[in-house]
C-alpha cells in the first residue's frame, strides 16, 4: 500500500484513538489477536495516555505494517473515516471506557 507518511501517522493515530478494540485487533492479527490485545492491555494499564506509541514500539516491521496498513485503510489522514467499515459495538479496554 502507498501513502505519504505524514497521512500514514494521522491515520494511525486517529484510528488508535477512535477505532482501536478487540474486534479490530482481530481483524488486523487474525488468530494471534489474542496475543496482541493482551500485550495492548498491558500497555493502557500503564496510562491511556501514550499506549498506542509503546503499543506500537514493541511490534515487528511486519505486525507495525499490518496495523497501519488497516489504520490507513479506515482512516484518511485528518478526514472523517471510512463509513462502510462498521466499527459499532465493539469492546474496548477497560481503561478506554473510564475516559
Amino acid at each position: 500500500m502507498k501513502y505519504h507518511a505524514e497521512n500514514a501517522v494521522s491515520s494511525f493515530f486517529y484510528y488508535m484513538w477512535n477505532a482501536w478494540s478487540i474486534e479490530e485487533c482481530k481483524a488486523v492479527f487474525g488468530g494471534m489477536y489474542q496475543h496482541f490485545w493482551d500485550k495492548w492491555n498491558a500497555q493502557a494499564e500503564k496510562s491511556i495516555y501514550g499506549a498506542a506509541e509503546r503499543f506500537y514500539l514493541e511490534l515487528s516491521e511486519d505486525n507495525r505494517r499490518l496495523l497501519v496498513e488497516r489504520a490507513v485503510s479506515i482512516y484518511d489522514g485528518r478526514r472523517f473515516r471510512n463509513r462502510n467499515i462498521n466499527i459499532e459495538k465493539q469492546t474496548l479496554c477497560k481503561e478506554t471506557l473510564s475516559i
